[in-house]
């Protein structure tokens, strides 16, 4: 119910849930949202209120004498949401998107409560002679005057280089955790009368390694040889599997293989595992594999929340600071991680050799912060369970950091190899809060170099 509501939003309704359990009511009624928004003195709500000269504590008043008629006599410690509250929650989203909001604000919820045609609140209102309709349009002209313009990072209107996606995939066929996949996933291809592999073949071959942990997590999910090779055998066309044209990869298994890459690069990983594949499959929504999970009915959320469990627990520097960035970017309410909130995980991290450098060059967290704030701006328009994307530039610097770390025969990629890689991006944001921070980009190689030869001693 409250995947598009802010933070904020959050708060009003947990405030809202709190209220009612302190005032021993077994439902959260919409008088307890009210009471909730009205506690914030600075908000434009208790400001509108103002300009039309109604006196706050004496509306809590009110609300308090409807609300006591409904308390219980047993101590109550779980509430749940009455029909009318439901009501109301519908109807934010609305009002939201009417004033150019993709998410439910606490305004909205103002609003939606002030529409509900049963709120006692209203007419003891218009008894006391306050022009309630008026009011109610008052609001919507200033919502509507602060409706938000539709803005892009500076870093989406780049276009992704993708000359290298053959070399990619080489490299995932190459790597020695998932060669052995291939080489059964290809031998396949002669018992199946097809000359291009396609995601089917990749799931079978993953399938076959019954000892692993793995196919353990699948198996508990019913995904097995026999259940998967069971689906495959109703299936006459390979339709799924093709666009316009045929490579050697089936166009959803490219895809499938190039969203396991983008996942590997976002952990730290230089090498492809099975379970970057079962992942890639899942985010894909593509392909003969995709459609046989969703036929054995499995719950994607919870497979891949089960899949990743054993990975991240070997946390590593990239994978903690693409933590780090996306929190930095639910703090300021953006939906995308960009080249600079990379730089802003390397300087929070704090004790990779790439921190280190930066610290030495005298870049400080409250620095940092100010100047990326300025570059990009802040907005509460967010959610705090929305989905965190990453910007072509970031993606570009994961990827050139992964190709960095291979080179070098890493098992993974480090924060020094990430800062490496936004140094070669000069119009990057991450770059111009550098230079703002009046950090050179040939201090940073230096520093690295220094850093790294002196631990080799």
């Amino acid at each position: 119910m409250f995947e598009k509501f802010t933070e904020k939003a959050i708060d009003i309704v947990k405030s809202a849930q709190i209220r009612a359990i302190e005032m021993n009511h077994e439902k959260i009624y919409p008088e307890h949202l009210l009471i909730s928004l009205l506690n914030d003195s600075n908000s434009i709500i208790v400001k509108t209120l103002g300009i039309y000269k109604v006196e706050i504590n004496e509306i809590k008043k009110e609300i308090e004498k409807i609300l006591n008629k409904r308390a219980v006599i047993n101590p109550v410690e779980f509430v749940v949401f009455s029909d009318s509250s439901k009501d109301i929650f519908n109807r934010t989203l609305d009002i939201a998107k009417l004033l150019g909001n993709s998410y439910v604000k606490p305004e909205h919820i103002f609003l939606a409560i002030w529409d509900y045609p049963k709120l006692e609140l209203v007419n003891v209102l218009k008894s006391r002679g306050i022009d309630v309709d008026k009011m109610k349009e008052m609001f919507y002209n200033i919502l509507s005057a602060n409706k938000p313009k539709k803005v892009k990072h500076p870093e989406e209107i780049e276009k992704r280089r993708r000359n290298d996606k053959s070399e990619s995939i080489l490299s995932i066929l190459e790597s020695s955790d998932s060669a052995k996949i291939f080489d059964r996933a290809i031998a396949k291809l002669s018992t199946s009368n097809y000359e291009i592999l396609g995601t089917e073949q990749i799931m079978q071959s993953i399938l076959e390694d019954s000892e692993s942990e793995l196919n353990k997590t699948l198996s508990g999910f019913g995904i097995t040889p026999e259940t998967f090779s069971s689906k495959l055998k109703e299936i006459s066309s390979r339709q799924a599997e093709f666009g316009d044209r045929q490579i050697i990869f089936t166009p959803n298994a490219l895809k499938t293989l190039m969203c396991a890459l983008d996942i590997v690069r976002e952990e730290g990983y230089a090498s492809i595992l099975p379970e970057h594949i079962i992942l890639g499959i899942l985010k894909s929504k593509k392909g003969i594999a995709y459609n046989i999970l969703k036929e054995l009915n499995v719950n994607e959320y919870l497979l891949e929340e089960k899949i990743m469990q054993p990975i991240e627990k070997q946390v590593n520097e990239t994978l903690y600071i693409m933590r780090l960035a996306k929190q930095e970017a639910r703090r300021i309410g953006n939906s995308t991680v960009g080249s600079e909130l990379i730089l802003l995980g390397i300087v929070l991290e704090a004790n990779s050799i790439a921190a280190e450098v930066l610290r030495d060059l005298g870049v400080i967290v409250k620095d940092a912060r100010e100047v990326i704030e300025e570059l990009i701006g802040i907005t509460d328009d967010y959610s705090s369970t929305g989905e965190i994307t990453f910007s072509q530039r970031a993606k570009l610097i994961l990827e050139d950091a992964w190709n960095i770390a291979k080179s070098q025969n890493k098992s993974k990629t480090t924060a020094d190899d990430l800062l490496i890689a936004i140094c070669n991006q000069p119009d990057s944001v991450a770059m111009k809060a550098l230079t703002r921070l009046g950090v050179d980009e040939l201090e940073i190689r230096q520093g690295i170099k220094n850093k790294l030869e002196s631990i080799r001693i």
